[in-house]
């Protein structure tokens, strides 16, 4: 490997353990959001939130990196499976192991993300229906609030 290729090839791999790192670090956060959110402590969301989107800011500017590097090294647009097929054999076992792990941190945010995703919305489906008791609004028969409600269920007692 010339001198050339050895340096981007190297801050190419400390790229992708840092993408891998801070999957992790993003699916943790995902954990625990899920998790305030099944316990009924939103007022813990919102620090989540604004962390997850720090997190995914710098996120962005790896996966720049990531590209930059790629296109010296000859691997624009490729999979990683396809640029351990094109590298030489010497840099593919070293890529093997770092790609594993990467690919086992965005399985980890993937299924944290969706998980979060539900609780999320089971928990909005609980204050719509609240928020519908309180104005008096029916629910359909699949349970969702009932945005057409009935004719006389606007009714209010007035005062002339």
């Amino acid at each position: 490997m010339s001198q050339q290729t050895q340096e981007p090839f190297e801050e190419f791999m400390e790229v992708i353990r840092e993408l891998t790192s801070l999957a992790g670090a993003i699916a943790g956060v995902e954990e625990a959001k899920a998790e305030a959110a099944a316990q009924k402590r939103h007022q813990f969301l919102d620090g989540f939130i604004q962390e997850e989107q720090a997190q995914i800011l710098k996120l962005r500017g790896l996966e720049q990196r990531r590209l930059r590097l790629a296109k010296a090294l000859g691997w624009e647009s490729l999979t990683f499976r396809q640029i351990l097929e094109k590298a030489p054999p010497r840099q593919s076992q070293l890529l093997k192991p770092v790609f594993y792990g990467l690919e086992q941190k965005l399985g980890r945010l993937q299924k944290a993300r969706k998980s979060s995703e539900q609780i999320i919305r089971v928990r909005l489906h609980e204050l719509e229906g609240a928020i519908a008791q309180m104005q008096g609004g029916p629910y359909d028969n699949a349970g969702n609030v009932s945005l057409n409600p009935p004719a006389g269920s606007k009714m209010r007692d007035k005062y002339v």
